[in-house]
């Protein structure tokens, strides 16, 4: 991890002598860990918000004159490497975070800056299950130990509004707010991951005088609808101590109407599979529901979904809202208002009750709602790459990697 961290602050202090126009920013932040079943079993604090978390942030953006970030009103692009202390040095530890992030000035003006700061990157934690269980216990039967993270990597997504304040001779003063999760996308068990709210303020530097460019060169829209088929493939664990990876994949088709420069909506047509819910036998007999089917009919799972998406360029971003339409793992998982059939499945409908926040938990529905993350880029000959995260809300079911086809 040390290696890791060396690396990120090299490219974070040679960006600049590649870039005409550059800014730092240093900054401070702290917040707290939203309640969670197994943060909240680790420190005894049952529905309680699990703080203080506190950190700090070096970031280096810069201005390309690229036609994509005209359209998003002269935003900026940077890297970042930060530091987030968890509350608990026993238990939770800490993680560094390298990360890229897109600035988006919403309203400026020259005593106040309102805007948008996401990113997407990596969390490197320093306590997981592997390191807090000892040798020959589960970590159900202990109280000091990690259950929430089983991995050393995990993905990082810091999601902030932000406000500045210009000082003057390029100094300015930005204070934001926002989310920030720590998850690896049910790569490795546990993970239950981690979401903290939080805000920070800092300060920020611009060693030269900036202009915004000129915005002459922005995207004009000549085709308003798009169709896109992909495919993309990648695997989940289950059970923390089986080890065991299952393969899962989908299939989305859908359609496309680009509203603006920055933005288009679309609806289509996902198809799962998730080879977790083939009956087989396990070292410890856990990965696996008990009553699913030998022949792996409970694997497959057809939904329908609202699919808004930002467009910066060839790269798109989408946070996808869907409906299942065929779940045949609702009917093994337990309910308690459900009618029984002779075979001994539960026979619930497309609606049902469930707890949303702990959907896809153990022990707990996954629901009829299903969401996902979707980033894509566009590639020659009509083709694109794409990475996806298929969660029930707060908890990741699977990440995968894939191709596909745009018209």
């Amino acid at each position: 991890m040390k290696r890791h961290s060396v690396i990120w602050a090299c490219l974070l202090w040679c960006l600049p002598l590649f870039a005409l126009d550059t800014d730092y920013r240093l900054s401070f932040r702290a917040g707290a860990i939203m309640p969670d079943g197994k943060v909240d079993d680790m420190l005894g604090r049952k529905g309680q918000w699990v703080g203080p978390s506190m950190g700090g942030e070096f970031a280096v953006a810069f201005r390309p004159d690229w036609r994509a970030l005209h359209d998003w009103n002269d935003a900026s692009l940077g890297v970042a490497l930060g530091y987030w202390y968890l509350g608990d040095k026993t238990l939770l530890g800490s993680a560094v975070t390298p990360y890229v992030f897109m600035d988006v000035p919403l309203v400026r003006c020259p005593h106040f800056v309102l805007g948008l700061r996401p990113g997407i990157g990596a969390a490197f934690v320093t306590k997981t299950y592997r390191n807090t269980v000892p040798e020959g216990h589960l970590y159900q039967d202990l109280t000091d130990a990690n259950k929430s993270i089983g991995s050393v990597f995990n993905f990082y997504f810091p999601e902030a509004f932000y406000m500045e304040f210009p000082v003057s001779h390029g100094w300015s003063i930005p204070v934001s707010a926002g989310w920030y999760h720590i998850s690896n996308g049910s790569m490795v068990q546990p993970n239950s991951g981690y979401n903290i709210f939080g805000g920070d303020i800092g300060v920020r530097y611009t060693p030269q005088s900036t202009t915004s460019p000129v915005s002459t060169s922005k995207t004009e829209l000549k085709k308003r609808w798009e169709v896109e088929l992909a495919f993309a493939a990648g695997g989940r664990q289950v059970y923390y101590r089986d080890r065991q990876t299952f393969f899962a994949c989908e299939m989305q088709l859908a359609a496309y109407w680009r509203a603006h420069r920055i933005f288009r909506l679309g609806g289509g047509v996902d198809v799962f599979y998730d080879g977790s819910y083939i009956r087989r036998d396990t070292y410890f007999d856990k990965t696996n529901l008990a009553a699913a089917r030998t022949d792996g009919a409970d694997c497959w799972r057809l939904g329908v979904s609202l699919q808004p998406e930002f467009v910066i360029g060839r790269f798109t971003a989408g946070f996808h809202f869907g409906v299942y339409l065929l779940d045949p793992v609702k009917n093994l998982e337990p309910a308690d208002e459900a009618r029984q059939t002779e075979n001994g499945r539960l026979n619930k409908g497309i609606f049902y009750k469930y707890d949303l926040l702990r959907a896809g938990s153990a022990g707990y529905p996954d629901g009829w709602l299903y969401t996902q993350i979707a980033l894509r880029y566009r590639l020659p000959w009509h083709l694109f790459v794409q990475g996806t995260m298929k969660a029930h809300l707060t908890k990741v079911e699977f990440v995968s990697l894939g191709i596909g086809v745009w018209l």
